[in-house]
């Protein structure tokens, strides 16, 4: 990684410096630039917000029992798999990402990614059920709920968990690699995993394949036979007419979901096979290209 060899290419000019002086070098080199701490103060706000706004939405929907229908219940699962996400996820991969350095011990490392997996895959696995069930509500909506919500919630957290085990096992924190073999500094520190490239690779294209492509189209599928089979609806029936138009916002919802990982994917994919700028030594445009997918996908 640039960040962590940078001083080692330099190896030769630095030769006459201090350790103090070599040191601080590197902090400077790595610490926060002007624009990334702009998208500290964007990341902060949409935290504040996403906080704020899960916790009404679960809290309206757990205070009113009128409220307890199934697409309320699965969107509450949605808020909950948020917060996860800002409380938990978003700050140490902010300030992993500002700072090139990951902080924690090899524990945090694992349960961070952890947190961040099932909290996504949740997100996948409940979007994927309130598509069936808006899509048996339009098309048979005199038939009997399929499932009870309570616990395939539960069954959603589930396998998302266990989803998330391989790659946080394989996770380790890597010294920074310097030319000074004696420096004793977190600085640079990497949090990644410690099976092969190749692996990553093939890993990285099952887990873009399997939860995301395939899920993406089962919703699309389930949304465009919603919106084929309108004709066959009662359009005087005013009940059913509400369902429809319920049906055409979840597609929306699908929509920004879909807009919002895509760029995650894409990223993680570019940078499992080092699709990515190489020798890009500009620290913007390195920060620029890890916040747009960050940004789509906590927004």
């Amino acid at each position: 990684m640039a960040t962590t060899t940078v001083a080692a290419d330099y190896e030769y000019d630095y030769a006459n410096l201090t350790d103090e002086e070599y040191v601080d070098i590197i902090v400077d080199y790595l610490k926060p630039s002007t624009i990334e701490w702009l998208f500290v103060f964007i990341f902060l706000i949409l935290m504040v917000i996403g906080i704020v706004g899960n916790v009404l939405v679960a809290y309206v929907v757990i205070r009113n029992k009128s409220m307890w229908s199934s697409m309320n219940l699965f969107l509450t699962n949605l808020a909950f798999s948020d917060l996860l996400v800002l409380i938990f996820c978003l700050p140490p991969t902010v300030i992993n990402d500002i700072t090139k350095t990951f902080w924690g011990d090899a524990v945090l490392c694992k349960l961070i990614l952890f947190l961040q997996n099932t909290s996504v895959y949740v997100s996948i696995l409940t979007l994927v059920c309130i598509s069936i069930e808006r899509w048996k509500a339009v098309s048979t909506p005199l038939a009997m709920p399929i499932w009870h919500t309570p616990r395939v919630i539960v069954i959603i957290w589930m396998v998302a968990s266990v989803l998330s085990i391989p790659e946080p096992i394989t996770l380790t924190t890597f010294p920074p690699e310097y030319a000074r073999q004696n420096l004793n500094i977190r600085w640079g520190t990497q949090c990644k995993e410690s099976w092969s490239e190749s692996f990553q690779q093939k890993y990285q294209l099952i887990q873009t394949i399997v939860l995301f492509l395939v899920p993406l189209a089962v919703i699309t599928a389930l949304c465009v036979h919603m919106l084929l089979s309108g004709g066959a609806m009662n359009i005087s029936d005013r009940h059913l007419a509400n369902r429809k138009k319920a049906a055409k916002v979840l597609i929306i919802v699908v929509i920004v979901f879909a807009a919002s990982f895509c760029p995650v994917h894409l990223h993680n994919l570019m940078t499992a096979f080092q699709l990515n700028p190489q020798g890009d030594t500009d620290l913007n445009m390195i920060a620029l290209r890890k916040f747009i997918p960050r940004f789509m996908s906590y927004s």
